[in-house]
C-alpha cells in the first residue's frame, strides 16, 4: 500500500490533508505532519480542519496552508487521517467526495475503510505511527517540524505511554524524534501545563455532578452548555475530564457526556480493560477501540445517563 501512495504522490501535485472534529493531539499532529512532509516534497499541500486547533496543540509547527472551510477546487488526493468515519470530518463532508480520490490512514477498530486506499493498522499506536512509517518509505527527511508533530500526537494518543496501545515502536520513534530537536519536557509543558483557570472552574462542575452505577464500576460525568456559560469555557476545555475518573480505584468504565445541542450529547468512554467501550458506543452508531470510544446521543442528561447504564454490562 506505500508503494500506492508513491505513485499517487510521484504523479499528483496538490493534495489535502484532513482529520476529525474536535481534533486531538494525535489528529493534529498527524495532519500536520503529513502535510509538512508534502510540502518538503515540493507539493502543494493544504490541511483542512473543520474547528480550530486546540489551545494545547496550537505550539506546534503547523503547515503554510491550514485552512476551516472545505477548498472549491480539485485534488490529486485527499488524506483522511485519524478518521474512523467519513461523517466525523464534519458538515459538508460530503463535498469532498467530488474532489478527489481519499486516503484513509488510521488505526481505530472500527474505521469503515471508505476511502478508495484505506491504510489502516490497528496494532500502531496511533495514527501518527502510521505516518511515520509512510514518510521512511518515502525517505523523507523529519527534521525537527515534522518531528514534534509525530512525537506529540504519540505522545498524547499513548496517554503519556500509559495506555495498552503503548508499543515498542512507539518508543523508538519518540526517541528518533528527540535526536531531531524535540525537548520532551517542552511538550509536556505545552499539552499538559498549560491549561487556562476557566478548564478547573469548568471541572470543579463537572465532577461534582459525577454519579456511579453498578457497584461503583461505571461512572458517569456531564457538561451543560449553561456549565461552558458560568465558567466562560468551552468544549475544548473539557478535553480529557474523563481520564480524572479512571484514576478512581474499583472503578471499570469511565464515562463523559458534553451538550453540543438541544438534547444531543457527544458521549466519550474509557475502559480500563475488562469492557469493550468500542463495541458499547456502536449501539449508539458511535466507534473506537475497545478501552477509547466515542458516540452522539440524543435526549436530555438523564435520558442519556439511563441509556448509558442500560447499555453498560458489568
Amino acid at each position: 500500500m506505500f508503494q500506492k501512495i508513491k505513485e499517487i504522490l510521484s504523479q499528483g501535485k496538490e493534495f489535502l490533508v484532513t482529520t476529525h472534529i474536535d481534533p486531538d493531539g494525535d489528529a493534529i499532529g498527524s495532519a500536520f505532519s503529513l502535510c509538512l512532509s508534502l510540502e518538503q516534497m515540493g507539493k502543494k499541500a493544504k490541511v483542512y480542519l473543520k474547528d480550530p486547533v486546540p489551545y494545547r496543540y496550537q505550539f506546534l509547527p503547523q503547515p503554510q496552508d491550514l485552512v476551516h472551510e472545505i477548498p472549491s477546487q480539485q485534488f490529486d488526493a485527499i488524506f483522511a487521517v485519524d478518521c474512523g468515519d467519513f461523517f466525523r470530518i464534519g458538515d459538508g463532508h460530503e463535498k469532498l467526495k467530488g474532489m478527489g480520490p481519499i486516503i484513509s490512514i488510521d488505526h481505530h477498530d472500527t474505521n469503515e475503510a471508505f476511502g478508495f486506499l484505506n491504510i489502516l493498522d490497528q496494532r500502531a499506536s496511533s495514527t501518527a505511527e502510521i505516518i511515520y512509517l509512510i514518510l521512511k518509505s518515502l525517505d523523507i527527511k523529519i527534521g525537527f517540524n515534522i518531528a514534534v508533530n509525530l512525537y506529540t500526537a504519540i505522545l498524547t494518543d499513548t496517554g503519556s505511554f500509559r495506555y495498552d496501545n503503548t508499543n515498542s515502536r512507539a518508543f523508538v520513534i519518540c526517541e528518533e524524534m528527540m535526536h531531531a530537536g524535540v525537548v520532551p519536557s517542552h511538550v509536556a509543558a505545552e499539552v499538559y501545563e498549560s491549561h487556562p483557570r476557566e478548564r478547573f472552574e469548568l471541572l470543579c462542575q463537572a465532577l461534582a455532578a459525577m454519579e456511579t452505577y453498578h457497584g461503583n464500576k461505571l461512572a458517569i460525568i456531564h457538561v451543560t452548555e449553561d456549565m461552558f456559560r458560568q465558567t466562560q469555557s468551552s468544549r475544548e476545555h473539557s478535553e480529557g475530564f474523563v481520564e480524572f475518573l479512571k484514576e478512581m480505584r474499583g472503578l471499570e468504565v469511565a464515562m463523559m457526556a458534553r451538550q453540543i445541542g438541544k438534547d444531543r450529547y457527544k458521549v466519550s468512554m474509557r475502559s480500563k480493560g475488562k469492557v469493550d467501550v468500542a463495541s458499547i458506543a456502536a449501539m449508539f452508531g458511535g466507534g473506537g477501540h475497545k478501552k477509547a470510544a466515542g458516540c452522539v446521543i440524543e435526549g436530555n442528561i438523564d435520558q442519556v445517563k439511563k441509556r448509558l447504564v442500560e447499555a453498560t454490562i458489568l
